[in-house]
C-alpha cells in the first residue's frame, strides 16, 4: 500500500468522522477534493488545488468550502505566507502532532526543525480545562541567504 493511499485513507476517515459528529453529510465531490489535496506536493495553495481539480469541473467556491472543512476536521494546517503578496499554504497533518517551521519573510522559504526543549515546554503546559491534540510553531524572520544578499546589495550601493 502506497504512502499517499494510507494518508488519503486516514484523512477520509477523519473527514467522515467529523461530518458525522457535526451533522454534515458525505459527498463524492468532497472526497475527490480531499484525494487531490493528498496527491499534491506539500504544502499547497488553494490555486494549486483548483488546478488539480480542474478536470473534475469543481468550482472555486467548493474548493474553499472543502478547505474550511479540512481545517475544521484537523486534516490540514494553514500557514499565511508573506512572499511578495499574502498567500495561504495548506499542508496535510500526517499523524505527526508537532510542526515547527522557520519562514523567511523575504523569499518565503520554509525549513522544518525539531527542538526537544521547545516540545517539552509546550507539552508541560497542562491545564485542567484544555487537552492539546497537536501544535504548530511558526517562526518568521529572515534566512541566511536573504541576509547575505541584502548585505551584498548594501555594499554594492555604497560603492
Amino acid at each position: 500500500m502506497s504512502k499517499v493511499f494510507k494518508i488519503f485513507g486516514a484523512a477520509l476517515e477523519r473527514m467522515n468522522t467529523y461530518l458525522q459528529e457535526h451533522g454534515g453529510r458525505y459527498s463524492a465531490v468532497r472526497e475527490r477534493v480531499l484525494e487531490q489535496a493528498c496527491l499534491l506536493p506539500q504544502p499547497f495553495t488553494a490555486e494549486k488545488l483548483e488546478e488539480a481539480c480542474q478536470s473534475e469541473s469543481i468550482s472555486s467556491g467548493t474548493i474553499y468550502n472543502c478547505l474550511k472543512l479540512f481545517l475544521d476536521a484537523n486534516i490540514i494546517h494553514a500557514t499565511k505566507r508573506q512572499k511578495g503578496h499574502q498567500a495561504t499554504e495548506y499542508e496535510l497533518i500526517t499523524g505527526n502532532p508537532i510542526r515547527m517551521q522557520r519562514i523567511c519573510q523575504k523569499c518565503g522559504r520554509t525549513t522544518n526543525f525539531r527542538s526537544p526543549a521547545i516540545d517539552y515546554m509546550i507539552r508541560e503546559q497542562k491545564t485542567q480545562s484544555f487537552f492539546m491534540q497537536h501544535y504548530t510553531l511558526l517562526i518568521y524572520g529572515e534566512c541566511r541567504r536573504c541576509k547575505v544578499l541584502e548585505a551584498k546589495a548594501k555594499k554594492k550601493a555604497k560603492a
